[in-house]
This record gives C-alpha cells, sequence and structure tokens, in this order.
C-alpha cells in the first residue's frame, strides 16, 4: 500500500489522490546516495540548478545541523564530491534523507522504515524536525513503538 500511495505501484485497482508527484518525497530505508556533491545529495530529487535552495548555502548547512549531520556541515565543501554511499554510515544516509525533506519541503513525505539505523533520539529529532515544516503531511511505515508518538492517526 505504501508504494502505491507513493506512486511506485502501479498494479490492480483503486485510486489513490495525493499531492503530484513533484510534492510528494519517498525515503526509504536504504537511501539514495550517489557520486556527486553534498550541495547534489542535499537537493535530491532535485537539481541544484532547479531548486530553490541549491545556491543557498546557509540553508543546505541549517539542514544538516538540524539531523544532526554537523560534523559534515563544519568539515566539508558543500560542493565536495565524494561517493556518498560509501561516505556516510547506513544512520547518517538516513538523516541526510530527513535533511533532503528539510530542504525541499514536500507537501507529503512517506517514510518507509526511515529510521531504522537511528537510536531513538536521533528518531526523535527526524520527526520533530518534520512537525516544524508548515504544510507537511507524513506517511510512516515502522516497526518501532517509538514512531507512534510523533503520528496522530495509525493504520493497522
Amino acid at each position: 500500500m505504501l508504494r502505491a500511495v507513493a506512486g511506485l505501484w502501479d498494479r490492480g485497482s483503486g485510486a489513490v489522490v495525493r499531492p503530484p508527484a513533484a510534492d510528494t518525497m519517498f525515503l526509504p530505508q536504504r537511501p539514495y546516495c550517489t557520486l556527486g556533491s553534498l550541495r547534489q545529495q542535499l537537493v535530491y530529487p532535485s537539481t541544484v540548478a532547479a531548486s530553490p535552495a541549491g545556491g543557498d548555502d546557509g540553508a543546505l548547512l541549517d539542514a544538516l545541523r538540524a539531523v544532526q549531520l554537523g560534523r559534515i556541515a563544519d568539515s566539508v565543501d558543500l560542493d565536495d564530491v565524494r561517493d556518498w554511499g560509501d561516505e556516510l554510515s547506513l544512520g547518517e544516509q538516513q538523516r541526510l534523507s530527513f535533511a533532503r525533506v528539510l530542504v525541499n519541503r514536500p507537501a507529503l513525505a512517506i517514510l518507509d522504515e526511515a529510521t531504522s539505523a537511528l537510536d531513538l533520539t536521533n528518531e526523535a529529532v527526524m520527526y520533530e524536525a518534520l512537525a516544524k515544516l508548515p504544510g507537511i503531511t507524513y506517511l510512516s511505515v515502522g516497526h518501532r513503538p517509538s514512531l507512534l508518538r510523533f503520528h496522530s492517526q495509525r493504520l493497522k
């Protein structure tokens, strides 16, 4: 069902009403990180040229700090090109995907075990950062009871 809501699954019948794909972000358990600059990683799935935040170093660095990646914000140039999938631990990659939400500000964020590699403190920081975004709706799939406090509704 989550993949259907995200627009990733097109089999079956019925209708899913959600914001346009451009206003929706999907955060998988294993985030997509590629060879490229840190700036490119932060504006993904947009491009640096198309993203309003692409050239705003302050906003990008603030997003990294908001998701507990201040070490990276303070030690890496945003235009450094690296293989971020190899450079970052899975937990750091998951926090980077939350930074992407803070940068891109979608109307809908769909999270599929998006905090599975995080401790409970960092999980709380990620969800509290989401909750501060105006106009965002987020849908989570997870097995941790700790997620319940960040959601007003539960589907079993």
